[in-house]
């Protein structure tokens, strides 16, 4: 037992110092070929002004300080207008819990600080996963499991985003640690808190960890407010133990680092809500960064008034999300979290103790606030790996059943990863870049797409294959999203589009109104004996050309799938030849690889 306490002490130290020494020395701006979009480049951004300047106001000087890192401009970045006194500042436009705990780190290793940040994170939350699985399995079998948990899931690629992801799982993390270490004590028939114990574990032991889950928790909730659901179940079973004071202590810890951050949001903005106001994202030009480039002659609004109103659905979009966030192409938690799925499973099958029930309604419950108030993007946006939300669900789930552990749990979760995610694991880095291209092949091919995400789907972070308008000029209630790469881009002049080669496209057709019948104009590339195939929602038709050969195939359909005025059908198109006319006709110049040419046409009801 001792020899194994020691070698899983030792994989504990090495783990954590391999991620530690990438932290420090990996050349990030290389690596992310000098671009951070979105979330990434705002929360540097903050964390770089708070390191700095120790405010959260965007000038200037915050735009050249962030380029000299990143030569690309912080692409996405999100600020807000406040007036004040007759004084218009601009303001990072994002909570600024993250970026507060990593701007000391930024201030010592720059743009190395929020991944060295993350490593004393990685080495905090394998120490807590280790403790607690160590109550009731060997050490070895304990830190298995936490290193399951994290990267036999996408958990782990999050390491490496500068953005409150991994921030997030790891606060929820600790407050159920400092919660249940207790609990699964006395489970396990261990002495009586006040026993002689190391000084760590009484405090574990004690009501103080409580407090500290609790401040812990009010953290958590500023920077993500669905965390809420991590307080619930830790307070209703104080509450439920008649631990009157103490549960008027969790609640007092809460209210105070969740007041402290948004009372200090209110200093620094005149405004409490951080999202709130006049909020714009930029693109490529940047206010301030020349005179007359300012927040008005730039960027897109993108503000929270009326949010609500905005994104609710009929009941039947929950139902629907459910199945795809469960099983969805992008975001379905079974091929990316699956641990999390083995875990319920676990749960099902062992012991169901009162405070488990309370964690699985949790869990439950934030799963339907993000679907219910986030039915359009409850997976994070288009540029996620998965569903970059569940991370401040994920904990609960490793929490959820007994702590007890068998070999096989391991093989099973290790297994599902390396089939389905095992090549964002080999290249998290160039899957964080392109989050689509694994969903391009099977077996995530299979997978049904996220319908109610058509705007957020990773495949639209190719402005080719995103929301490509089709049909004469005027025509803006109809759009073409490509689910793979399988065609060509425009040529100008053209009014469709060449599949590549005899590689099957896969799109969605969106317009603002029902379709009565879609219409599908070929022209076959200079092969002979060409067979086509071409499938509209389940329908499929063939035929055959010869070189240079047109066809129309027409399609009866309904109203396919529904989102308010919108209506989304399914095509895929292929050929069975493909050509390269650069190569086979002296005069062509062709050098695309071309397998059918397709234009669309509709007849509305």
């Amino acid at each position: 037992m001792l020899q194994d306490a020691r070698g899983a002490w030792a994989a504990l130290l090495l783990v954590s110092f391999a991620f530690l020494g990438f932290a420090l020395f990996a050349n990030l701006p290389v690596l992310h070929q000098g671009f951070l979009f979105a979330d990434q480049a705002v929360y540097y951004s903050m964390a770089q002004s708070l390191a700095f300047d120790g405010d959260i106001e965007y000038t200037k000087k915050d735009l050249v300080r962030y380029m000299e890192d990143f030569a690309a401009g912080p692409n996405g970045i999100f600020l807000k207008r406040v007036k004040t006194d007759g004084a218009e500042k601009l303001f990072f436009a994002k909570n600024f819990a993250y970026p507060l705990f990593a701007a000391p780190f930024v201030r010592v290793f720059d743009s190395n600080g929020p991944l060295v940040f993350h490593a004393v994170l990685l080495f905090l939350l394998l120490l807590m996963g280790f403790s607690y699985f160590s109550l009731a399995n060997s050490p070895g079998a304990s830190l298995l499991r936490v290193l399951t948990f994290l990267f036999a899931s996408v958990a782990g690629v999050y390491f490496l985003w500068i953005a409150p992801d991994f921030f997030n799982l790891f606060l929820v993390f600790t407050v159920l640690f400092l919660w249940l270490y207790k609990v699964r004590w006395q489970d396990q028939g261990r002495p009586a808190a006040g026993a002689v114990t190391p000084r760590w574990q009484r405090f574990l032991l004690s009501g103080a960890s409580d407090y500290l889950a609790a401040f812990i928790a009010g953290i958590a909730v500023y920077s993500k407010p669905p965390n809420i659901a991590v307080l619930g179940p830790f307070l209703l079973w104080t509450l439920l133990k008649k631990k009157y004071a103490r549960a008027a202590g969790i609640l007092l810890g809460f209210a105070l680092s969740f007041g402290i951050l948004f009372g200090t949001t209110y200093l620094m903005t005149s405004d409490w809500n951080y999202q709130g106001g006049e909020r714009k994202t930029f693109y490529y030009s940047f206010p301030l960064e020349k005179d007359g480039v300012t927040f008005d002659n730039t960027g897109w609004t993108m503000t929270a008034t009326g949010y609500v109103e905005r994104v609710l659905r009929p009941v039947k979009f929950v139902f629907y999300n459910i199945f795809y966030y469960i099983f969805g192409r992008f975001t379905g938690i079974t091929w990316y979290f699956f641990p999390a799925v083995l875990f319920l499973i676990l749960f099902v099958l062992g012991k169901k103790s009162f405070d488990r029930w309370l964690i699985l309604v949790a869990l439950a419950g934030e799963i339907l606030i993000y679907i219910i108030l986030m039915p359009d993007n409850y997976g994070g946006g288009g540029g996620s790996l998965g569903n970059r939300y569940f991370l401040g669900i994920y904990p609960l789930f490793l929490f959820l059943p007994d702590i007890k552990i068998k070999d096989k749990e391991f093989l099973v979760a290790w297994g599902m990863a390396a089939l389905f995610i095992g090549q964002i694991l080999l290249a998290p880095l160039q899957s964080s870049a392109r989050p689509s291209t694994h969903g391009k092949k099977p077996p995530f091919t299979l997978l049904p797409v996220e319908l109610t995400l058509i705007n957020e789907l990773p495949t639209n972070t190719n402005p080719n294959a995103f929301r490509q308008q089709w049909g004469s000029p005027s025509y803006k209630d109809r759009f073409v999203y490509f689910l793979n790469d399988n065609f060509n881009r425009k040529d100008p002049g053209e009014e469709g589009w060449w599949t590549l080669g005899d590689r099957k496209t896969d799109f969605i057709l969106r317009t603002f109104f029902p379709v009565k019948e879609v219409v599908v104009h070929l022209l076959s590339n200079p092969r002979l004996s060409n067979r086509i195939t071409v499938t509209v929602e389940g329908r499929t038709q063939h035929v055959t050309l010869g070189a240079s050969e047109k066809a129309t195939l027409r399609f009866q359909v309904g109203n396919g799938f529904q989102d308010r005025q919108a209506h989304l059908y399914r095509l895929k198109i292929k050929a069975d030849k493909g050509s390269i006319p650069y190569f086979e006709n002296e005069s062509s110049q062709e050098r695309r690889r071309l397998g059918v040419f397709f234009e669309l046409e509709v007849t509305a009801k």
